[in-house]
């Protein structure tokens, strides 16, 4: 199967006329690349994952990246274009999904010896499904405070997805400040 024609295919189903406006609503997440896994923050939400990404289908996204320690891109073929997440700095993308449906999320920058299998779900929901997976990542998680990021932090491959029902509030700015580093 050629992957190129599929996820060609995935992006031109994807591609909506609608406008964006200031009135749309939209969610940001807070996206950190760790050793080989991903962590999506949702900061109005109060909630985080690992490895599984969710929003709503013709909402737009807000995505603010950066990286726990090696440079690496974030990238939803079906969706958008790559960006790269970076340690100390923080890049930003903006993305729409406008079909339901459940999406590979990969990363696209070598780093390491996880590279090959730091892979993420991507779930494009509708309104109704999307807010059933917020209170299921509420009910089913634990709390992601600094200490337990730092033991989520650690290198780890084929992580499965975790979910955290509320997250410290200056997490990310904390890890993008590099305010998190092992000793």
């Amino acid at each position: 199967r050629d992957l190129h024609k599929e996820y060609r295919r995935q992006s031109q189903m994807c591609i909506r006329d609608s406008p964006v406006t200031e009135e749309t609503p939209t969610i940001t997440v807070q996206v950190v690349a760790l050793d080989w896994k991903w962590m999506f923050i949702y900061p109005e939400l109060g909630i985080a994952t690992v490895n599984q990404l969710a929003a709503p289908v013709d909402t737009p996204i807000n995505f603010r990246l950066t990286s726990s320690s090696i440079m690496n891109s974030f990238y939803i073929p079906a969706m958008s274009g790559m960006i790269y997440a970076m340690p100390g700095m923080q890049t930003q993308l903006h993305a729409v999904i406008n079909q339901e449906g459940t999406y590979q999320g990969i990363a696209s920058n070598y780093s390491g010896s996880g590279f090959s299998n730091m892979h993420f779900q991507f779930l494009g929901l509708s309104d109704g499904d999307f807010d059933a997976w917020v209170e299921r990542v509420r009910a089913e998680g634990q709390p992601l405070t600094r200490e337990r990021y730092m033991e989520v932090e650690q290198p780890s491959e084929l992580e499965p997805v975790h979910y955290f029902s509320e997250v410290d509030p200056g997490l990310f700015q904390a890890v993008l400040n590099l305010s998190l580093i092992h000793i």
